[in-house]
């Protein structure tokens, strides 16, 4: 019987052997570029915007993920597991890695070009503004999983629709401050939306983050990663398998 890292092992081997990673990883390269050939940049909205675009992508990366697996090959898996609960905890640890080192790159690169030459960013970039800001930027990657791999195969059972529930989600996300702002009854949407662009209303015109404010935020994060997480764990042992 197999357990958590034997899983999550055969499960990062699968995910690499599939190449999803590929694209988004030419995205991420592709993204750097862009963001940080205008300078000087701004230190915050600099981890604000990779936050954003994290969010974006680790929703197409557990989107994409998800759509690999296959019935047969998974039924094989939750056979072999100590436990349906060793199972669905390696899906998890398999994203939650991914998106880590994803992560990484994004609060790492903008570090170490402020190292090298500090007139890069609009002002020096200090330490609490790299652990504040990469508290943010690894908070909406996590969401972003969530978000993805909530729209699983065996929840959206078509593709099209798949798609366009993720679709759709990323938008009002996105979207969510400006639209409470306009319409005071979708206030609600804080609570059923990730806190991905609560950053920019905790910066606003300034440019420094409020280490209280980001804790909270990533706060949020957890917790809705956590019940949503247990909400698709719940929905896919119903559903059990397509074939």
């Amino acid at each position: 019987m197999k357990n958590i890292f034997s899983l999550y092992k055969l499960r990062m081997k699968e995910t690499i052997k599939n190449a999803v990673l590929v694209i988004p990883a030419v995205l991420l390269l592709a993204f750097l570029g862009i963001m940080y050939s205008i300078r000087p940049v701004q230190v915050s909205g600099s981890f604000l915007i990779s936050g954003i675009f994290l969010f974006v992508l680790a929703t197409y990366i557990a989107n994409s993920i998800q759509e690999k697996e296959n019935d047969i090959h998974e039924e094989i898996l939750l056979l072999h597991s100590n436990s349906s609960l060793n199972y669905y905890i390696s899906r998890e640890m398999v994203l939650i890695s991914v998106i880590l080192i994803f992560a990484a790159v994004l609060i790492a690169y903008p570090a170490i070009r402020s190292l090298i030459n500090s007139s890069n960013f609009t002002r020096p970039m200090e330490k609490p503004d790299v652990i504040w800001g990469g508290l943010i930027v690894l908070g909406n990657g996590l969401c972003g999983i969530a978000v993805g791999d909530l729209c699983h195969q065996r929840i959206v059972f078509t593709r099209r629709y798949r798609l366009t529930a993720v679709f759709c989600i990323i938008i009002i996300t996105i979207c969510k401050t400006p639209l409470i702002h306009s319409f005071k009854f979708l206030t609600f949407l804080n609570y059923l939306l990730p806190p991905v662009t609560d950053g920019l209303t905790m910066v606003g015109n300034t440019d420094y983050f409020d280490g209280t404010g980001s804790t909270m935020i990533f706060i949020h994060t957890l917790i809705f990663l956590v019940v949503i997480t247990i909400l698709k764990i719940k929905i896919l042992k119903f559903k059990k398998y397509n074939n």
